[in-house]
């Protein structure tokens, strides 16, 4: 169901907007970006309403100023649009712009956080700074698809680091459950891995999922990754592109825990 006031057009604060305790009557100052967009990309006039978020699961119905420079909290909204677990997705960077395209999507769909991978296909390569300068670049689209997409959260777009980093790391606190998607072998298929945990009731508090590079991942990534509790799953019988396989296996994922 959607949360009250979905059809307002809605907008993430600055994190230094959102600092204090937002309250009825109590006032934001909109930075000129915020500006431009409300009065003249949107070209709501003062005393119209929008959504304001703070991108860490907090909403608030505002009220444009005579100003067109401030706005004032009116309430504060209770949404619910959120995945029961968190998901966290690492994704061998494909080529292109083919990232901008899988996190859009992925915040659509309810991603936590998102990790770019360096592996040893990857054409964009471990040590340059091509993934690290689109960073910022990143962050923004998820934040827009965000506001598009009702997120009460704004996924974390993690600096791009080398697979075998991150795969041996370990997470902090809550249980995880590690996959890993893979092109070869009589592997489970993620749905049926996804449902058998879930009929078990052995599903984690935090889910991983890594998705290979075009050409998949090499022998020795698979084993560092099974050595370091990821387990081996399959997509289907068909070789996914590096944009699809992330989508394809975040769809399964939300689809089986938003139904637990």
């Amino acid at each position: 169901m959607k949360p009250q006031h979905s059809h307002l057009q809605r907008l993430v604060l600055q994190p230094q907007q959102s600092t204090r305790l937002l309250v009825p009557s109590a006032q934001i100052e909109l930075t000129p970006a915020q500006q431009h967009y409300l009065a003249h990309v949107l070209r709501l006039k003062p005393g119209a309403e929008f959504i304001a978020l703070n991108g860490k699961g907090q909403w608030w119905r505002a009220e444009l100023l005579a100003d067109l420079k401030t706005a004032a909290i009116a309430e504060e909204i209770i949404a619910h649009t959120e995945l029961p677990i968190p998901v966290t997705l690492a994704i061998a960077m494909p080529k292109g712009n083919g990232m901008e395209a899988v996190i859009r999507t992925c915040t659509e769909l309810g991603i936590s956080r998102i990790v770019p991978l360096w592996s040893d296909r990857t054409v964009v390569k471990s040590g340059t700074s091509m993934g690290v300068q689109k960073l910022e670049r990143w962050q923004r689209i998820a934040q827009e698809a965000s506001e598009q997409s009702l997120r009460t959260y704004v996924p974390e777009i993690v600096e791009p680091q080398a697979f075998a980093d991150w795969s041996i790391q370990p997470h902090p606190g809550d249980r995880v459950r590690k996959f890993i998607c893979v092109t070869h072998g009589d592997r489970s298929h993620l749905l049926n891995s996804m449902l058998e945990i879930c009929h078990q009731k052995q599903l984690s508090d935090v889910i991983w999922v890594v998705t290979g590079p075009e050409g998949g991942w090499t022998k020795d990534e698979e084993e560092l990754a099974i050595d370091h509790d990821f387990k081996p799953v399959a997509l289907g019988d068909r070789i996914l592109a590096a944009t699809t396989a992330p989508v394809v296996a975040l769809s399964i994922i939300s689809a089986v825990i938003s139904t637990i």
